[in-house]
């Protein structure tokens, strides 16, 4: 899961969705200060987090 979110940091993105079970032990990972990451148990969840209305 590092890897994969490295690579999204690298690409410029700003926010990651994770699955909730990996959530916790990204959040300590150094490195990924500069990036939002987002730990979701369903894909209800992430839709509704990516389709929010600003």
């Amino acid at each position: 899961m590092d890897k994969r979110i490295d690579t999204v940091a690298k690409l410029g993105y700003k926010t990651c969705i994770v699955p909730k079970s990996a959530e916790k032990s990204v959040r300590g990972t150094l490195g990924f200060e500069d990036i939002k990451i987002i730990g979701c148990k369903n894909l209800k969840e992430v839709i509704n987090i990516v389709f929010r209305s600003n």
